[in-house]
């Protein structure tokens, strides 16, 4: 039998091993507990440098509002030929939407790098013409943008069913890019004075100038089924839901013919299967002209007296947005597609 003296400092003994394990314990589970704590997720405008492999070698930004929560809808805004994502959200209206309406945007903007002689994107345009950056099984840009999709369905457990997509100019020929290729990811868009998919099958064509440029020579001919048929050969075999689609353009664009509308609604039209004719006309503003095709699967807004410019309506009230100085004022064209989205309703 052990003496009391030794059963005392085996006692204390054992006291101090087992508080020594349970500081040992604590320590492991609270690391444990640190690195199983996710980093937030960044707020705000910035740059995301790794999103995936990238095959159309594009950068990404986004914009974060500070009231986005988890399965926050995301619209991917694009820049026009030479234009950029710094700002773009802010001169054409679009981050007022995101900040009341609590939705995320991302930015693709080309690099610097594929521009120029040693490059394959003149002007600093959204490769709409290359048959690599436009089709579903492509591996270029429209790859990389789905890629960006992804990215913010990982990091910031976006909406993965309510995606939308909006562009001006080349941008807006971007836009009809994601959606004939990619129509599973993308519930609706809204196309800025851009132009039809497939308007050009060549970067010569697609640069080319003239009052019916960019959707020159024999395309002008074209009949609606045969846009159709364009828009379908970015995804062949796709019978899923289709996205719905905005169309905008100015009457007096001196860049792309307002021509470009009627294409884009002749193939959206006959892709969703309803006539070329509208089931309502009405006029929003003095100038504009909006119709709607089918059940609201289409509609177009024709503002008369803008030229290649952003349709902004630059004020404080739900409906007014944009820059002054940095587009047409006459309707706030983000407030209207958001609309058509079903974002903030």
């Amino acid at each position: 039998m052990n003496s009391p003296g030794v059963a005392g400092a085996e006692s204390r003994f054992t006291v101090r091993r087992i508080g020594s394990l349970l500081v040992v314990v604590l320590a492991v589970v609270t690391a444990a507990l640190l690195t199983a704590v996710p980093a937030r997720a960044e707020t705000g405008f910035h740059e995301v440098r790794e999103f995936g492999s990238n095959p159309g070698n594009l950068k990404m930004f986004a914009y974060v509002p500070e009231k986005a929560r988890s399965g926050a809808p995301v619209v991917v805004l694009f820049h026009g030929c030479g234009g950029s994502a710094q700002d773009l959200d802010i001169d054409t209206g679009w981050r007022k939407y995101a900040d009341t309406y609590g939705f995320t945007l991302v930015l693709p903007e080309q690099k610097d790098e594929n521009v120029g002689s040693g490059g394959i994107v003149p002007h600093k345009c959204f490769s709409a013409w290359n048959p690599a950056d436009r089709t579903h099984d492509g591996q270029g840009e429209a790859r990389s943008v789905v890629q960006m999709v992804d990215f913010m369905k990982a990091s910031h457990t976006a909406d993965a069913d309510r995606v939308y997509a909006a562009g001006y100019s080349g941008g807006g020929a971007a836009t009809n890019v994601m959606l004939a290729a990619h129509p599973e990811v993308f519930k609706a868009g809204a196309v800025f004075f851009g132009m039809a998919y497939g308007c050009a099958d060549n970067e010569q064509d697609y640069f080319r100038t003239g009052s019916l440029a960019p959707c020159p020579g024999r395309y002008n001919l074209v009949a609606p089924e045969e846009w159709g048929d364009r828009i379908r050969s970015a995804h062949p075999g796709y019978t899923g839901e289709r996205p719905r689609v905005q169309i905008w353009h100015g009457g007096s664009d001196p860049l792309i013919n307002k021509k470009s509308l009627e294409k884009q609604r002749d193939g959206w039209t006959d892709v969703f299967g309803v006539p070329q004719t509208p089931t309502s006309t009405t006029r929003p503003a003095a100038g504009v002209t909006k119709q709607v095709y089918g059940s609201g699967q289409v509609e177009t807004y024709l503002i008369d007296a803008m030229g290649h410019e952003a349709p902004v309506d630059p004020g404080t009230g739900i409906d007014r947005c944009g820059s002054v100085g940095q587009g047409h004022d006459s309707l706030c064209g983000p407030y209207y597609a958001a609309r058509f989205f079903g974002l903030g309703s």
